[in-house]
């Protein structure tokens, strides 16, 4: 009786010891519960109750899943592009008339477009004294019309950059070349933006108005 009671304490002391241990596959000294040094097939479904909370930002990476179905680790510096992409675009001698259409090339079915801000210098220079010139009337200021926007036909985003009914001109008061400087912001849909439906308000002619908020929101 006395040695069933031994090997019965050896044996919940050797289970309590087996649950608390540190498991390493092909990594003799384990960090972590289970520390695996090499790559993991998971076949149906991989669940993470408590994976706990990481407040280290930089050098942090993305586990994303490619095309094949395989998850790896995403690298922003070994990638095409990122889920956010900065890029400055540069239209040298630019008529004076400004940027009236310009196709970017970039797909509205897998990016969206915004502009960020931009300038324009006369061209070739860095000189930035340049006025705006009514086409209509000497007191006419017209306001600027810089934007991108996606091409029905071509299904890519169009970039424009002009003042209405009006030209650059230097400090001669000459109408001027310039160039245009357009700095964009470019989201990879389905990773990080989203398109939503076109949000449509009739003002009535007021100049304010309370309506719903958009789908989702």
């Amino acid at each position: 009786m006395l040695k069933f009671n031994y090997f019965h304490l050896f044996f919940l002391m050797f289970n309590s010891a087996f649950l608390v241990a540190q498991v390493g596959i092909n990594n003799p000294n384990p960090t972590a519960t289970l520390d695996v040094t090499g790559s993991v097939l998971v076949g149906k479904k991989l669940f993470l109750e408590n994976p706990g909370d990481y407040p280290q930002i930089r050098g942090a990476k993305l586990l994303i899943k490619k095309t094949d179905e395989q998850i790896v680790k995403y690298d922003i510096d070994q990638s095409k592009y990122g889920p956010i992409n900065y890029v400055q675009f540069v239209f040298r001698n630019t008529n004076a008339i400004g940027l009236q259409n310009y196709d970017s090339k970039i797909s509205a079915n897998d990016y969206l477009v915004t502009v960020q801000g931009f300038y324009f210098l006369v061209t070739g220079t860095n000189d930035t004294n340049i006025t705006i010139h009514s086409n209509l009337a000497e007191s006419n200021i017209e306001g600027y019309q810089i934007y991108a926007y996606i091409d029905n036909t071509t299904q890519t985003w169009h970039i424009k950059g002009f003042i209405n009914d009006s030209t650059f001109r230097n400090s001669a008061d000459v109408d001027t070349a310039i160039d245009l400087y357009i700095n964009l912001i470019i989201f990879r849909n389905g990773f990080i933006a989203k398109s939503l439906e076109d949000v449509s308000v009739n003002m009535n002619n007021q100049e304010t108005k309370t309506v719903p908020a958009p789908s989702g929101f």
